[in-house]
């Protein structure tokens, strides 16, 4: 029983180190290089046999898989021997059983070392097995390689010629080129020496034509000095001319400027004025208003003048304006009429804190009048704007006069069939329309000469006169009235048109 388990024990260990050499074998076959045989016959390193394994070599008798090992106590006879004494029956059978439980853990661990050893046979092929196949995969790796060198070897040779062919054509090619760049070198110095003597010879050219440019220049700064001078004693004198003919041209004394302006029959005004010409439309109230609030800004002390040549007067809307900056004016704002005005600038005249006419001026009042369009509502509502605006402009007047609205129309066609009252300044006093009557207007705004020119354009007229074909007759085309206004406008000839 004991010698069974020794044997076990030396066999595992005889299987063990069998694997050593083979893995060594391995690794030196897979560092060297592969000798030339080997890659010319790569078969050969194929084989159908199978490598038997060292420990097999060495123990032929060992037993294979399929047979267990025997114990030495069953391969030993049971008969005893003729010289062994026969022991007696009681102790046989006293002893069987103490010896039967000691051989059976013999034989499992046999078996298990039987096992054991199987199992490290079977690695033991494995890995061989394994160890081969990559030697064979290193030694085709080898081949493959080696003949990647020689074809890289072969590029390299064939390259290098390639090179070396272009670098002769190359070295050829510059020396080539060197000669042409001396010959071109040569044929620029020459140029060059050519183009130097020809500068040097037109610099010197030059320079005597500066020298006769220089010359020429300072006779005419002399020239161009006593000019000056000359223009510089004529400009003296035309300014002083100038000054003297601005200093005639024009009042040279202090402006006047008088509290109280009618003396003795006499009106006196100041340039603190407004001209008031021509129909009152669009933009009239801005441009009179704007000089209104100017004059009150400048000073309260002294009257404003709204000085009225010829207005047959125009827009309501516009009129109503121009007496409301009268009222409101700080300093007093007075009416001068001169020639005409009629309807809204005769209201304006008649309305103002004071007024003055000279005894031909005309003042004339009639209703507020208008053009209606469409149905009878329509026709209705403008004559209701009408009244309206007849109560915020006649009815002032009618007031002053003492008289009502009613009596005021009664009367203007008492004196006119068409409605137009008219009356010379020196009967309108009689009406209050006007203020004073003057003999004589002294205007101090003139402080210089008047220059005679064309007839200026009056801003209205002169850009609207037109021609009716039919008639053959001038009129000048109004412009179109705001919304709720109306034309309190004298207008005989139908000379404004609407």
């Amino acid at each position: 029983m004991f010698e069974n388990r020794v044997n076990a024990i030396l066999y595992l260990c005889l299987g063990l180190f069998s694997l050593f050499p083979l893995v060594s074998a391995a690794e030196d076959a897979a560092k060297k290089p592969v000798p030339i045989a080997a890659q010319e016959e790569p078969t050969t390193l194929t084989t159908d046999k199978k490598p038997v394994p060292i420990a097999a070599q060495e123990e032929p008798t060992t037993p294979t898989t399929d047979k267990k090992p025997v114990p030495l106590a069953a391969q030993e006879p049971t008969t005893p021997t003729t010289t062994t004494p026969k022991p007696s029956a009681e102790p046989e059978s006293a002893d069987k059983p103490a010896q039967s439980q000691p051989q059976a853990d013999e034989d499992d661990e046999t078996k298990e070392l039987t096992q054991a050893v199987k199992k490290l046979q079977l690695e033991h092929a494995k890995l061989r097995l394994e160890h081969e196949h990559k030697l064979l995969k290193l030694q085709q790796e080898k081949e493959r390689l080696s003949l990647e060198n020689e074809l890289h070897f072969v590029k390299q040779t064939k390259l290098l010629a390639q090179l070396n062919a272009l670098k002769s054509r190359l070295e050829l090619e510059n020396a080539l080129r060197s000669q042409q760049q001396q010959k071109l070198l040569a044929a620029l110095q020459t140029e060059r020496q050519n183009i130097a003597m020809q500068n040097a010879l037109q610099a010197e050219r030059n320079r005597q034509k500066e020298l006769e440019i220089q010359f020429e220049t300072t006779q005419l700064e002399f020239q161009r000095f006593k000019l000056n001078t000359e223009i510089v004693s004529l400009n003296r004198k035309i300014a002083t001319r100038a000054k003297t003919e601005e200093w005639e041209n024009q009042v040279n004394k202090p402006k006047e400027y008088l509290k109280e302006p009618f003396v003795d029959g006499q009106l006196v005004i100041s340039d603190r004025n407004i001209v008031l010409d021509g129909p009152i439309f669009d933009g009239t109230a801005k441009y009179v208003v704007g000089r209104i609030q100017y004059y009150n800004n400048k000073t309260t002390e002294y009257p404003i003048f709204i000085v009225i040549d010829y207005c047959p007067g125009g827009s309501v809307m516009e009129g109503s304006r121009i007496l409301k900056a009268m009222k409101k004016s700080r300093a007093p704002v007075y009416v001068v009429v001169k020639s005409f005005a009629a309807s809204m600038a005769a209201v304006i005249t008649t309305l103002a804190e004071r007024s003055y006419a000279l005894p031909d001026a005309v003042i004339l009042h009639h209703q507020v009048s208008g053009i209606s369009m469409g149905n009878r509502t329509e026709h209705r509502e403008q004559l209701k704007i009408i009244d309206e605006w007849s109560e915020r402009l006649i009815q002032p007047v009618a007031d002053k006069m003492g008289i009502t609205l009613d009596d005021f129309t009664k009367k203007m066609y008492e004196h006119n069939s068409i409605g137009d009252w008219f009356e010379f300044a020196n009967a309108a006093v009689k009406y209050k329309w006007v203020s004073h009557i003057i003999e004589d207007i002294r205007d101090t705004s003139y402080t210089k000469r008047p220059v005679e020119q064309e007839e200026e354009d009056d801003g209205f007229r002169q850009r609207q006169e037109k021609i009716d074909e039919p008639g053959k007759k001038r009129y000048v085309k109004l412009p179109r009235l705001r919304p709720m206004d109306v034309y309190h406008l004298h207008n005989p000839d139908n000379y404004y048109r609407h």
